[in-house]
């Protein structure tokens, strides 16, 4: 019995440093370890595609409702042009066929904005915040208005569909300003925003309680001097007590049809930026009953619901006059990214399908050979000498560019495998080895953007995948951990592209990168690369 107790504890111990020693062996090549490497040879080999451009500026829209997030702002952008960005929001109650009591009367009228931020505690342990999607330091003009446009979830004619909004479509939306609700310049800040609560009146013991929130625009309406009182909610709102337009959502949101935001630049300057749509609000504080026995209550209108973002573009000629001409034959010397309602890049990998099997020639050949595939990717080259010659000052490059599959619109399996991507705030931060980040010189200029593509060429490389989707596309973004599209105007499900990350849609950074035509330097030319071991002879 002591034998077999003792053999026992020694074939565990052996099975945990075999586990132990099988992890390490995942940063070993694969092979090693486990045949003689003698018998195999490593190698890279390198193929063509196919890159070119695909652009939206001045041609399609893109659409926007679905974005989780509020846009607004305006972003100058040193390469491309200037874009600003305003938008329509549904508004709806937090509660519906509501009594509010003998006499309503409104002490405040609040309305919060959150921001997107960070959190970290300082070496005192106070907290800190750190704004992650605020682009430019200098204010724009917020012009609030009530809309009397209806934005409906579904389309007409038979409203079986849902309604699609493109980033183009608000000008041509019949009364989106209406009511002047308000108006001011808006400059996000990092600082946090301190709330207190008186006490209660009633609780003499009770101490005023201060609140400490994330960064965020918050003011009240009932002080300002101009644009809808404490007497327009009254009307809006009290007097409508008992109606059918207070009833339910739907028949709130046909007769307050909307909140419309618009931006404007300031001098030719602002600053663009993503806000957390779901958490902004109008809330009326309100007392009622009778003299002596007042009570404190609330109304809140929440930003929920759809929305549009309307995105006018003013772009340089000096780039749209070379996203006019696109070679889809020979690829494109250079590929131009801008998101919003900019341009992205098509990426065709190993070239014709000459028989119409469904498989490109090049693939089909690859698939005869017995190759363990070790890794595979596309490195694209940012072409910092167009970038000098078309910004008028230096640029902010995106941090990371986003790849993903046209046939499907989903990221590449790649993607689902990189367990350790993160996100804070509104943007990507850390974890993702599958969309590496920009690699920079040390003065700060732009390299290189790295994606690694192993398991798709992998699962391209199964004969059983009869019909393997060979045509990719590259999109900055804002946060490829989101991964939601949407669709691209005038273009059917047939069309490679026929819809566009969101995250691209709401991100406006641009870039410019070495394409695939031949005429680009070998070094800087957009190719696949596949390291593989195999059997030797």
């Amino acid at each position: 019995m002591k034998l077999n107790a003792l053999l026992i504890r020694t074939l565990g111990i052996l099975t945990v440093l075999f586990v132990a020693a099988s992890c390490e062996d995942d940063f070993l090549e694969i092979g090693e370890g486990l045949v003689d490497s003698s018998n195999f040879t490593s190698d890279v080999e390198t193929y063509n595609v196919i890159a070119y451009n695909e652009q939206f500026a001045n041609i399609n829209g893109v659409q926007t409702n679905g974005i989780s997030v509020g846009v607004l702002g305006y972003y100058n952008d040193p390469l491309y042009g200037t874009t600003t960005a305003s938008s329509l929001s549904q508004v709806g109650l937090a509660t519906y066929n509501t009594t509010y009591g003998t006499n309503p009367v409104i002490d405040s009228i609040v309305f919060t904005m959150p921001y997107f931020s960070t959190q970290s505690t300082n070496s005192d342990g106070e907290t800190e915040f750190t704004l992650d999607s605020v682009y430019g330091s200098n204010p724009i003009k917020l012009t609030a208005y009530r809309s009397n446009y209806l934005l409906r979830d579904n389309a007409p004619p038979d409203f079986t569909d849902a309604a699609v909004y493109y980033s183009n479509d608000l000008p041509n939306f019949n009364g989106v300003r209406g009511d002047l609700l308000f108006e001011r310049e808006v400059l996000p800040s990092n600082a946090p925003v301190i709330t207190t609560v008186p006490a209660d009146a009633t609780a003499e013991s009770q101490d005023p309680v201060a609140t400490t929130n994330s960064p965020r625009l918050r003011f009240r309406l009932d002080q300002l001097a101009t644009g809808a009182n404490s007497a327009y909610w009254q009307n809006a709102i009290f007097a409508k007590e008992g109606q059918d337009v207070l009833f339910n959502q739907n028949s709130f949101r046909n007769y307050f049809r909307g909140i419309y935001f618009e931006a404007a630049p300031i001098g030719g300057t602002g600053n663009y930026f993503l806000y957390d749509k779901a958490n902004t609000s109008i809330v009326i504080y309100y007392k009622s009953g009778a003299d002596d026995s007042r009570v404190q209550s609330s109304v809140t209108l929440g930003f929920g619901g759809n929305s549009a973002i309307n995105l006018d573009n003013n772009f340089k000629t000096s780039v749209t006059d070379r996203l006019a001409n696109v070679n889809t034959t020979e690829g494109d010397e250079r590929l131009y990214l801008k998101g919003g309602q900019g341009s992205m890049a098509v990426i065709e990998l190993f070239g014709d399908d000459a028989d119409n099997d469904g498989i490109p020639e090049a693939l089909a050949d690859l698939r005869l050979k017995n190759r363990l595939i070790r890794e595979a990717n596309l490195e694209f080259f940012v072409d910092q000498p167009s970038i000098a010659e078309l910004a008028t000052s230096a640029i902010s490059e995106p941090d990371r560019i986003y790849i993903y599959d046209l046939e499907t619109n989903q990221p590449l399996i790649d993607l689902s495998l990189d367990a350790n991507i993160t996100s804070t705030g509104a943007i990507t931060a850390v974890g993702t080895t599958h969309l590496g980040p920009l690699t920079k010189t040390e003065t700060g200029l732009g390299i290189s953007y790295k994606i690694r593509v192993t398991e798709y060429i992998k699962n391209l490389l199964n004969t059983e995948n009869d019909s393997p989707n060979t045509k990719l596309g590259i999109v900055v973004s804002q946060n490829p951990a989101v991964i939601s599209t949407g669709k691209i105007q005038n273009k059917s499900t047939t069309d490679y592209p026929s819809r566009v990350p969101y995250a691209s849609v709401v991100s406006q950074k641009g870039t410019i990168l070495y394409g695939s035509n031949a005429s680009v330097p070998d070094a800087q030319r957009l190719k696949l690369k596949i390291f593989y071991s195999e059997a030797s002879n």
